[in-house]
């Protein structure tokens, strides 16, 4: 986390002094690109401990494991990059689990935003100006048609915080969805209550940033006080 910060905080001196006059976007990407910058040294310390990871997984199968979030014998591994491979495979299956279900949601939202927004004037426009047919798909068009994608993810997101019992079961893993199960079961009206409030801040939360990224995403949307 450190060096992500500070690779953003590289990035964002540079664009301030070699952005020129698009000084604020260059900033913005600058930050974004040396944030992401440290996915790869993370992957690297992980796959320099494979060959030993293989070695403890004691699966026929394979190493992507279906049951649990860690294994038990590295639970308490003083090493934290092999916790953390060890986690990542756990996720593997429980992920995708989750993607599918919204996948197809997402595919026909985005094709049928699409289609409306290319008979925009603008789209017209930007053809007409002779730009290349990828720049006003991607710059004009696509832009405009991630807004409405961007407010179902919002509320995704916090659906997935709030827990998916039956994910969480198949999988064995313990989360809000086993939480508030326990609740119900027990009649534990504070538990339950509990993962209400936090699923709630979560779907309020997640929905300001749909709100954020309403402004990035189409110029003409601007954040103001008023």
């Amino acid at each position: 986390m450190a060096v992500a910060i500070l690779l953003a905080g590289v990035g964002v001196a540079a664009g301030f002094f070699l952005g020129g006059d698009d000084r604020i976007e260059a900033m913005r990407v600058s930050a974004i690109v040396g944030a992401l910058a440290t996915a790869p040294l993370v992957l690297d310390q992980m796959l320099m401990r494979w060959g030993d990871y293989v070695q403890i997984i004691p699966l026929r199968s394979g190493v992507i494991s279906t049951i649990g979030a860690n294994t038990p014998i590295l639970a308490n591994d003083d090493d934290t990059w092999m916790r953390m491979l060890d986690s990542s495979t756990h996720l593997i299956l429980p992920t995708i689990a989750l993607m599918i279900i919204s996948v197809a949601g997402y595919t026909r939202y985005t094709r049928a935003t699409l289609l409306e927004v290319l008979n925009q004037d603008y789209v017209r426009t930007a053809r007409a100006k002779g730009l290349p047919e990828a720049t006003v798909i991607m710059r004009h068009a696509f832009r405009n048609t991630l807004i409405p994608i961007a407010t179902i993810v919002a509320f995704d997101f916090g659906a997935v915080i709030g827990g998916a019992i039956i994910t969480e079961r198949v999988f064995a893993w313990q989360g809000m969805g086993a939480l508030f199960n326990q609740g119900l079961t027990q009649v534990d009206v504070n538990l339950v209550m509990g993962v209400f409030l936090v699923t709630g801040v979560a779907a309020v939360i997640f929905n300001i940033l749909a709100d954020l990224a309403y402004s990035a995403l189409d110029p003409r949307i601007r954040i103001s006080e008023a």
